[in-house]
């Protein structure tokens, strides 16, 4: 049926419909048809024909009026028709519940939460939306506690994969781990979910250490959505525990084809071409991490260590110092910032390995980077000590390069004369980017740029 033939079925039937004394909301049904069929333009002149014949208390037309201007972005004007909808109706719950959605949308999270909250009062059966509204509301709040009864109690009444998936997050926001994780096997389980909900599971499974099942729900979100931003980047992200650079240099470059401004698969993308020793191309995407988002520690931190592989230690203790004002917990960040002071001469280094090796005592490659700059200034008795007890704490673990590290810096120490070698340098090259070789920028590729 065309276009035209629907028009002049819609009055026919509204003209029947006025015959017959349907005057007052007789047409309801047009102005949904319109606005389902999103013809905004025809259904405002039917609100305005609406209005002018009833006084301006046409309170569908107003509902309308204020879902339209919601949708084109017009959250305040729409207010205005919902609060013009509550005055006429003050007992109808939908309209305090698209009342709060516009509310949530201006970031007034607070008077979003007490619109939804009126809503629930005068609402006679549970609502799943109204309470999975009301736990994003104190999501935003950062009222967690809270939010997480609400996401229950819609998961209770019936709110399907939306209230399941929020009671995961809120969960993990929490730091109840177990808890996420059974939340979304319950709702995986009992309802065909999307992508979004698929991806999420993917990366906690990842965090918590199960690669077989984070790599098929991953997997899965993909094949709902090829473009799922999160699910390329955690199989990027697993690809690149298992050594395979190819294929996380792939999925980082799909999920940079859908958000290319992504600041973590730039970060990413850029640790893949160090691997690989593209030098300059890791260098590209790393700086555009940076410039992407000035203030990601993250992005900072691996931006510093490629150039102190780059042999610029200047411009990495910048980076590095900002990324160490921004997250000072980490303690490999102040273990480079040493590094980069101690290629600069600068005193100032000791320090700064002193400070790492006491954030993480129990750590074998701040250890061994901290017995080499003992012996490489010379202190030949406190590097020995440093160095036994490397070999304690090595004793833990199963890492050949940091045992060979080790024994060659034992036989340095055995010598007469201390060697100033920098087999700590390499050991941090190795840990951070999972790379068993060490770095030569002597010669380069013509196609690294």
């Amino acid at each position: 049926m065309s276009k035209n033939l629907l028009d002049r079925f819609f009055h026919t039937i509204n003209e029947l419909l006025e015959l017959h004394g349907f005057q007052r909301g007789s047409r309801n049904w047009l102005l949904h048809a319109r606005y389902v069929r999103g013809e905004s333009a025809q259904c405002l002149r039917h609100i305005d024909e609406l209005q002018i014949r009833d006084n301006n208390t046409h309170k569908h037309a107003h509902f309308i009026q204020a879902l339209i201007l919601a949708d084109s972005g017009r959250y305040q004007d729409a207010l205005e028709k919902f609060h013009a909808c509550i005055r006429l109706d003050p007992q109808h719950i939908e309209d305090l519940i698209q009342t709060a959605k516009c509310l949530f949308r201006q970031g007034r999270y607070q008077l979003a939460l007490d619109t939804l909250l009126e809503a629930d009062r005068l609402s006679q059966h549970p609502d799943p939306t109204l309470y999975s509204a009301l736990a994003e509301c104190a999501w935003s709040l950062g009222d967690i506690k809270r939010g997480v009864q609400w996401a229950r109690t819609g998961v209770t009444a019936g709110g399907g994969e939306r209230a399941g998936a929020l009671l995961a997050k809120l969960l993990v926001a929490a730091g109840d781990m177990d808890a996420a994780l059974q939340a979304y096997d319950n709702t995986l389980t009992e309802y065909a979910c999307g992508a979004d909900t698929l991806a999420s599971a993917g990366v906690l499974q990842l965090r918590l250490g199960d690669p077989r099942r984070a790599f098929h729900l991953l997997s899965e979100a993909l094949t709902h959505q090829p473009a799922q931003h999160a699910a390329a980047l955690g199989l990027a992200a697993l690809m690149l525990q298992h050594k395979d650079l190819d294929a996380a240099l792939a999925r980082l470059k799909a999920a940079l084809s859908v958000h290319p401004t992504c600041v973590a698969a730039h970060s990413n993308l850029g640790l893949v071409l160090l691997s690989k020793k593209k030098y300059i191309a890791a260098l590209t995407c790393l700086q555009r991490a940076v410039w992407t988002a000035p203030i990601s520690a993250t992005a900072c931190h691996n931006l510093g260590h490629l150039l102190l592989v780059c042999k610029r230690p200047a411009s990495a203790f910048c980076r590095l110092a900002t990324a160490a004002a921004l997250r000072p917990s980490q303690p490999y960040t102040i273990l480079l910032i040493a590094i980069a002071l101690e290629r600069l001469h600068d005193p100032r280094a000791d320090a700064a390995y002193m400070r790492a090796a006491e954030m993480d005592p129990e750590d074998v490659l701040i250890r061994l980077n901290l017995a080499g700059r003992h012996a490489r200034a010379g202190r030949v008795a406190e590097a020995a000590d440093v160095a036994k007890l490397t070999a304690q704490l090595l004793t833990k673990e199963n890492n050949a390069q940091l045992a060979g590290s080790l024994a060659m810096l034992m036989t340095l120490l055995k010598e007469a004369g201390v060697r100033t070698e920098v087999a700590g340098d390499m050991a941090v090259s190795d840990k951070l980017h999972t790379d068993n070789q060490s770095h030569s920028l002597d010669e380069l590729d013509p196609d690294e740029v």
